[in-house]
């Protein structure tokens, strides 16, 4: 089984690095277009504000879903280690079941944000639509690795994972 999760295991953290690394280098290039159009008038990046709010939505959620999927994101590793073994699986499992309650949250609302968004972005004349996947986008992955860390306390596995590490693995 896990096997089979491998595969979507990894595109899923490929998608994640190389999306946070288009939209950080996004933001780079157009805060460079920024510092010379103000010396340069003759150079203007038109619609600025709405490229900018685009990739920092998708360098977020991305982001979130590669520490999510690592178990890393909401985690204190000292307040686990200082936990006996019972009172970390408890905390595991909250932790875990918050998670997953979060993830849901992301994909329910931001499905219904998403279909009933009639916006556009008032310079890119874009539907914000695309703003708003963002967040059921992720909501699902999310949600399938919570569901995959409940499993792992339940069994008993470890929590701590390195970095790079699958909750799947």
């Amino acid at each position: 089984m896990r096997a089979l999760l491998h595969i979507p295991d990894r595109a899923v953290a490929l998608v994640c690095r190389f999306g946070v690394i288009a939209a950080m280098l996004g933001l780079f290039f157009l805060l460079l277009l920024g510092v010379v159009g103000r010396s340069v008038p003759a150079v203007a990046v038109s619609g600025y504000d709405e490229i900018v709010e685009l990739l920092v939505v998708w360098l977020t959620m991305l982001g979130a879903v590669a520490l999510w999927r690592e178990g890393a994101l909401y985690r204190v590793a000292s307040l686990e280690a200082a936990l006996p073994a019972t009172a970390r699986r408890l905390l595991g499992l909250a932790q875990q079941v918050i998670m997953l309650a979060v993830a849901l949250i992301l994909v329910w609302w931001g499905t219904v944000f998403l279909v009933d968004s009639a916006e556009t972005a008032p310079f890119l004349g874009v539907d914000r639509a695309w703003w708003y996947a963002a967040l059921p986008v992720a909501g699902v992955p999310m949600t399938l690795y919570s569901i995959a860390g409940i499993w792992r306390v339940l069994r008993g596995e470890r929590q701590a994972l390195g970095a790079g590490d699958s909750l799947l693995a």
